[in-house]
């Protein structure tokens, strides 16, 4: 455990966006949620990991590259940010035992394994955007999860199968 502790802050996008590709592989519904709820359940530990290491010894950098903060890419975690990452996190994991039934009646079988695929792609982004220590990386993890939102509201309103309400 002592290896993986400091590699926390990578951790916490990487998992996320190799669970996207592993879904977008697998390409069947019932895999798609099994990885999708494992990933998902996974998140809040390692955020709630980061979020007690930053508070017994301070904030974290995380340094990606060889190059210094100023011109690398730095992931950086405070308490604020920690808990931010808890919140986004917890919330992703408790919304996605309920999203199978939700999913199999909104969005086309076989599109359902996307629909995972960007839900993680989505959670990808939002936990960069907390947890990324410069603007141009914000930017990039925006437009991850931004994208990705509009493929989540495309795929559910047009693979929505809900008969329309008669008047009366």
């Amino acid at each position: 455990m002592n290896a993986v502790w400091p590699h926390l802050p990578i951790l916490q996008v990487v998992i996320p966006l190799f669970g996207a590709l592993l879904v977008g592989f697998l390409g069947r519904a019932g895999p798609a949620f099994a990885v999708a709820l494992l990933v998902s359940w996974l998140m809040p530990f390692i955020a709630g990991a980061m979020l007690w290491q930053v508070l017994a010894t301070g904030p974290i950098s995380y340094h990606i590259g060889s190059w210094p903060p100023p011109w690398g890419i730095e992931y950086r975690v405070d308490v604020l940010s920690g808990f931010v990452l808890v919140l986004v996190s917890t919330v992703g994991a408790a919304i996605m035992p309920f999203a199978r039934r939700s999913v199999a009646f909104e969005v086309e079988e076989a599109q359902q394994a996307w629909f995972y695929c960007m839900y993680l792609l989505c959670l990808t982004g939002l936990l960069g955007i907390v947890v990324t220590g410069d603007a141009f990386n914000a930017f990039v993890f925006l437009e991850i999860s931004s994208l990705s939102s509009y493929v989540l509201v495309a795929s559910a309103a047009t693979g929505a199968r809900c008969s329309p309400r008669s008047s009366t």
